[in-house]
């Protein structure tokens, strides 16, 4: 139920004074225009991971939220709409399908994978090795890692 959530979510998003302000205080310009790369469904969400880190479980670490703010940012590699992300998801609830059909659509292959290409972004927008490690891993399961973990419960929330 949450990914229908998050699907009529990501067709109604949008972005006001308020998170400007934020983004503005909170990042670098190369950051910023980094950030501003992404569509706007892909900006509100991971607002709105930030803001469940700050909000809910009052997180002050700037690279953690920083990795909230970023954990996407491998999706800037190919337009992938919030239709295509349905279609994503339903295909990997079958894996042999998934696996063919990744390597013959780029947007799968990114989709999938967005956790590492989102590292190498973050590594080349010169974020910190900790804010790297936490977004390549942000899917990962059996963590062990307490930023990771929460981030990724931010991340399941919204």
């Amino acid at each position: 139920m949450n990914r229908v959530l998050q699907y009529f979510k990501s067709l109604t998003a949008g972005i006001y004074d308020r998170d400007y302000e934020f983004l503005k205080k909170f990042l670098t310009k190369r950051e910023l225009e980094y950030f501003n790369r992404l569509p706007v469904y892909e900006k509100r969400h991971s607002l709105d991971v930030c803001y469940t880190l700050m909000d809910k479980y009052k997180v002050k670490d700037e690279e953690l939220l920083k990795a909230a703010l970023f954990h996407d940012i491998g999706k800037i590699k190919v337009k992938i709409t919030p239709d295509k992300k349905a279609i994503a998801v339903l295909i990997k609830k079958i894996p042999p399908l998934a696996r063919y059909l990744e390597k013959r659509l780029y947007f799968l292959q990114v989709y999938y994978n967005h956790a590492e290409y989102s590292g190498e972004i973050c590594k080349e927008i010169g974020l910190s090795d900790k804010v790297i490690y936490i977004v390549k891993h942000h899917h990962d399961k059996n963590v062990k890692d307490e930023d990771v973990i929460k981030l990724q419960r931010a991340d399941k929330e919204n």
